[in-house]
């Protein structure tokens, strides 16, 4: 039927169509994925009588769901007398059944300016690229509808998109007009919203987190219950206390090798380093009648003609004087090392230098 206005307007009865598709053995993907609808040839004869605005737009209607309405485009003309093909998410949005009426009418609509669209899920965002992905769809559409929830597919997979708004380049929309913009030919400015099924990740209070359990040391295989809680109540200087016992166990080599067992040489001279009874003797001969040195443990030591320092029965110092023992020092405190003279020497003459001349020593 015709409007006052020379618009058109008419009813069908809606079909999917996949059910067209398998009629005509016609691959459903550019039919399904879309939102051109396929109409009856007597409706391109009455299109062509009238003044509508192309590309040609129509407005689909649920007379028993009249709180939505959706635009398309229409792709053929060939279904058959009174029938209208749907793709099948036009049918959900709409909620038609196969065989159920609807109402069309002609429509004429703004070019999008801007449209803010929602993913249904967040596998949509998981792709490479989906702002590439919804531009390559978005070609097989001519019209978005705030409200609609259209599909896509990619990969052998299907996505829902929801339109969240529209807005179209001239004037705003007039109050109570459907909100719908064109998008053939059109530069329209595309914007996302969290997908639906998004949720918002807890992140871990201030507080619990720990600078420990960064630390790449968690990770290791030594740290952890085979070591125990660290004990800090101790110090390093507890090994030096008096009652700290010494280590018992035994050494080993880092090459595999058995430990070889000191030499004799070592256990000599660890014994005269460890301040035993085997005494030292050290003598330096200056000349006739001088004699800087050391002897046994028992003796002392002299220095020059006669003067001995040292000795077990006292000290003397001075060509033969000597102290008694009881009032002397004392013996020397065990383990301290005495030098002495190794010999004694004998008694020279006076005159030092005359001890020089006539073969006599130096000595």
């Amino acid at each position: 039927m015709f409007g006052a206005r020379r618009g058109f307007a008419d009813s069908f009865r809606v079909h999917s169509v996949s059910l067209l598709a398998a009629e005509t053995q016609r691959d459903p993907t550019r039919l399904e994925y879309s939102d051109k609808i396929i109409l009856p040839p007597s409706c391109l004869e009455k299109l062509a009588h009238l003044e509508v605005q192309y590309p040609l737009m129509f407005e689909v209607t649920n007379p028993r769901y009249v709180a939505r309405r959706l635009h398309c485009g229409v792709l053929e003309f060939i279904a058959q007398e009174g029938m209208v093909y749907l793709p099948f998410w036009m049918m959900e949005n709409m909620h038609l059944n196969e065989g159920d009426i609807i109402h069309l009418k002609s429509a004429s609509l703004q070019k999008g300016k801007f449209v803010k669209l929602q993913p249904q899920t967040t596998d949509f965002i998981k792709i490479s690229n989906p702002k590439a992905v919804l531009e390559q769809s978005l070609r097989n559409f001519s019209a978005l509808t705030k409200g609609e929830t259209f599909r896509i597919l990619y990969n052998k997979k299907k996505y829902d998109i929801g339109v969240v708004e529209v807005r179209p380049e001239g004037a705003p929309f007039a109050p109570g007009a459907p909100e719908a913009v064109c998008i053939i030919e059109a530069d329209v400015e595309v914007d996302f919203e969290a997908p639906a099924d998004y949720v918002e990740p807890q992140r871990p209070s201030p507080q619990s987190a720990s600078p420990l359990s960064a630390s790449p040391l968690s990770k290791s295989p030594l740290a952890g219950p085979a070591l125990g809680a660290p004990v800090l109540d101790g110090n390093s200087s507890d090994e030096e206390m008096p009652d700290a016992k010494p280590f018992v166990g035994s050494g080993f080599r880092l090459d595999g090798k058995p430990i070889k067992p000191p030499k004799a040489g070592a256990k000599a001279n660890a014994s005269l380093l460890s301040g035993g009874s085997t005494g030292v003797s050290v003598g330096i001969s200056l000349g006739a009648g001088q004699t800087l040195g050391g002897s046994s443990s028992g003796g002392g030591q002299t220095l020059g003609g006669g003067q001995t320092l040292g000795g077990g029965g006292g000290q003397t110092l001075g060509g033969g004087g000597t102290s008694s023992s009881s009032g002397g020092l004392g013996p020397p405190p065990d383990g301290f090392r005495r030098l002495g003279l190794a010999a004694k020497e004998e008694k020279k003459g006076d005159d030092y230098w005359a001890s020089l001349s006539g073969g006599n020593k130096l000595r």
